[in-house]
């Protein structure tokens, strides 16, 4: 028997920005005044020959009922290990590739996902705030149910 799962809604922001995940929480922490915790478990995605880890923060705010992840788009990698080639060569130069977590959004390093619960004026003012973040070149908000790989960032 199939159950049919309702879709989780969202607001999304994708953030443009070269600073390591943790610096990324801080000042998020720091300018909207909340309380990003790194999650005991980041994101573990198998790709097709890749296995990636992509740093996961969250917060929820007690009061207001509404809860923020901020999530890494792109983690830099090397293939998993293929036991037999059947070449002559028992080692190939094997590169780190980059693989993403949305793959269509590749030019994202980050995206603040918030629940649905956060008033439409108070998502408004988080954008304005992550915007003023010197260390962060762009930010935009993204309708999720655009994207292909939405699923991917549904982490409960």
């Amino acid at each position: 028997m199939l159950l049919e799962v309702e879709d989780e809604e969202f607001y999304l922001i994708g953030i443009y920005s070269s600073m390591e995940s943790f610096k990324m929480a801080y000042l998020l922490n720091k300018f909207l005044n909340v309380k990003l915790t790194r999650e005991e478990h980041d994101i573990d995605f198998n790709h097709a020959n890749y296995e990636a880890i992509y740093a996961l923060y969250s917060y929820k705010e007690p009061n207001a009922y509404f809860s923020l992840h901020l999530v890494a788009n792109k983690f830099k990698g090397e293939p998993k290990k293929i036991l037999s080639s059947g070449s002559l060569f028992s080692e190939e130069e094997i590169r780190p590739q980059q693989v993403y977590l949305i793959p269509e959004r590749k030019k994202v390093d980050y995206f603040l996902k918030i629940s649905e619960e956060l008033p439409r004026k108070e998502f408004v003012k988080i954008l304005t705030k992550i915007g003023q973040i010197p260390q962060v070149q762009a930010s935009y908000a993204f309708d999720a149910n655009e994207l292909k790989s939405k699923q991917n960032l549904i982490f409960e």
